[in-house]
């Protein structure tokens, strides 16, 4: 009995070992790192300067989240990019789950060329493209627009999300799309009523993991946003960085950090369920 309920189980290594040592020592430098980071966040600047840098705050100032949020100018941050990365968002798995279907579904000539030039972008160094990319904006007025940023933003996760949710399409039966064709469903009506209702977990894990991906994106929002009132949070942390080196504005800077890994953590800590059934259904195709 005890063969049987271990026969699914990989035996234990010795360099299994030294992983497993090797990934805790990561975890708690990133689970220490963030505590640290809160700690200085509810000291004054006089405090976090003058004490010793892992000493406990004895003020507990949570009025700097505040300062933070007005003067600091993180809640206009902070609304561009609920604006720009949800806009990204929806826009960008409209597209990928709309090119996914005949992909996936429906046998062409040149499909598999399709899907290749697709994958193909999730090997193309942003480097590569952002000169045409910037002249391109320009020529088309959209240059230092949430507009601009938004459209970025939605192609730049294009391959990754048509990659996943082509796996993910492929591990749904057929006989549902034949059943749909017998009783008279055309191909539109066959995908919005028998397909798309389908899709939950396919599309949460794409929405989130774009989500997360337009909300940390630093460097697009960087070069083509110029207006400070247009700036999304990674830009604007940044500003509030260069703030703190030359003017010890410290505390600050720590509290807008906090603010926005925020949803971050939330969005992951509440759907990281959905993300695993999402990107391993595909993997499951047998």
């Amino acid at each position: 009995m005890s063969t049987d309920a271990g026969a699914g189980r990989a035996r234990f290594r010795p360099f299994h070992l030294y992983f497993y040592v090797l990934m805790g020592a990561f975890a708690l430098a990133a689970v220490g790192a963030f505590a640290w980071i809160v700690n200085s966040s509810l000291k004054t600047d006089v405090e976090f300067i003058g004490s010793p840098p892992f000493s406990t705050t004895t003020s507990w100032q949570f009025g700097n989240y505040a300062q933070a949020w007005e003067a600091g100018g993180v809640g206009a941050f902070f609304g561009n990019s609920v604006l720009v990365a949800v806009s990204a968002t929806v826009l960008g798995v409209f597209f990928s789950v709309l090119a996914a279907y005949p992909l996936a579904r429906i046998r062409f000539r040149g499909s598999s060329l399709v899907l290749s030039g697709f994958l193909m972008g999730l090997m193309v160094p942003w480097m590569v493209t952002f000169i045409p990319l910037y002249l391109t904006l320009r020529d088309l007025g959209l240059l230092d627009s949430r507009l601009g940023l938004v459209l970025v933003y939605a192609t730049y996760n294009l391959p990754f999300n048509i990659f996943v949710m082509v796996g993910f399409m492929r591990t749904l039966p057929v006989e549902l799309e034949e059943a749909a064709a017998v009783d008279g469903a055309g191909p539109s009506a066959t995908f919005f009523r028998v397909i798309m209702p389908l899709l939950g977990p396919g599309v949460a894990a794409i929405t989130i993991i774009s989500f997360l991906n337009n909300w940390n994106e630093f460097f697009y929002a960087l070069v083509l946003i110029h207006s400070e009132d247009r700036m999304t949070l990674p830009v604007g942390i940044w500003q509030l960085s260069q703030a703190a080196t030359y003017g010890s504005n410290w505390v600050t800077l720590f509290a807008a950090m906090l603010i926005a890994v925020a949803p971050v953590l939330l969005v992951f800590a509440f759907l990281q369920k959905r993300i695993t059934e999402g990107l391993t259904a595909g993997a499951l195709k047998g």
